[in-house]
């Protein structure tokens, strides 16, 4: 199969590529080749280019027919109109990107299911409200091809940059190992489910021309579900060492600093726990392999390789936010107790 992912050096996405190249498949890449970090020797070819640019994504794939599509960049509707134009009819399955954060929030039902809940129409949480925007265009465009969206969670694997409640990644870990206090948002109970790409990765590889998922959506993670604090003590349990967790209010965090912590308040202080039953209905042979601590497993030995990356502005804010939270709650406490 001649395949074309658009991206395919994030961390889901250089996943997909490492599978469908095992898979037997001409695996092609569009993207700016700005990632040292990715091998991509082992692709058919890799097409530079920039889709920010005006025509470029359309001007570079004019002369390419595919079997299959995968878009793992386009992030509203005016991205995705441009691939569809790109392509033209020179495809023959073409799989979008979305995300679970299409959700409305509060979810109104558990677990959470594709078909009935509301997304998003408003633009309170605009990565989400835009992904929802993609998904409706979608929705409208006809296309000699069959499309299919997949909506990914949050996913965890090598090159990613998304772990802890301060995206602050190695730190955890660091902090952990030093016995300095980590950052959990509420009380540490909210239910999540946590994914790992090699277990998103092969859910994309197996819906490739697969008639099953031929104008589907879906939202795909592993099932497997933690509380937020989980996340913490899987850390300590690998790196040997019991965590200190200051829980935090979302709320608080918000006020502190909208852009580091709007994940949070805005999505992640609702419950992620998803009914993937129609993705598995579709694709029976799909089945994740990758709790939490076989994932985290891998991204601690990733982050010692590289000798625990450090962020020095994430760890001070977070050694602010800890000793000011132990502050306010020796001061409300004596002033409760006159």
């Amino acid at each position: 199969m001649r395949l074309l992912i658009i991206g395919g050096t994030g961390n889901i996405s250089r996943e997909i590529t490492r599978q469908a190249v095992e898979a037997g498949h001409q695996v092609f890449l569009f993207n700016r080749g700005q990632r040292s970090d990715v091998d991509t020797s082992k692709v058919s070819k890799v097409i530079l280019g920039d889709r920010s640019v005006p025509g470029e994504l359309t001007q570079k794939l004019k002369s390419y027919e595919f079997d299959a599509v995968i878009d793992m960049i386009s992030f509203n509707a005016d991205d995705a109109k441009m691939t569809i134009e790109a392509l033209g009819d020179r495809v023959g399955h073409l799989i979008f990107t979305s995300s679970v954060a299409v959700y409305a929030d509060p979810p109104r039902r558990i677990p959470i299911v594709e078909d009935g809940t509301t997304l998003r129409t408003t633009d309170s949480f605009p990565y989400g409200y835009q992904k929802a925007n993609l998904e409706r265009y979608l929705k409208t465009v006809e296309t000699k091809y069959p499309i299919t969206i997949i909506r990914p969670s949050l996913t965890f694997g090598i090159g990613c940059s998304n772990i802890g409640i301060l995206r602050q990644n190695a730190n955890i870990a660091r902090r952990i190992m030093e016995g300095k206090p980590v950052v959990m948002m509420g009380d540490g109970t909210n239910p999540w489910t946590f994914t790992f790409s090699p277990d998103l990765a092969k859910a994309y590889v197996l819906s490739l021309n697969n008639p099953a998922t031929f104008g589907e959506t879906f939202h795909v993670t592993s099932g497997f579900v933690h509380m937020w604090d989980d996340l913490y003590t899987t850390i300590g349990d690998i790196v040997g060492k019991k965590p200190r967790i200051v829980h935090v209010p979302s709320e608080m965090l918000y006020e502190i600093d909208k852009d580091l912590f709007g994940h949070i308040q805005l999505e992640k202080k609702y419950f992620g726990f998803f009914d993937c039953s129609k993705f598995r209905t579709a694709v029976p042979a799909w089945k994740p392999e990758y709790n939490l601590h076989k994932g985290m497993e891998i991204i601690c030995s990733w982050w010692k390789e590289n000798g625990y990356p450090f962020d020095e502005a994430k760890d001070r804010l977070e050694t602010i936010i800890c000793e000011g939270i132990e502050q306010a709650t020796k001061q409300i406490k004596a002033k409760a107790s006159t």
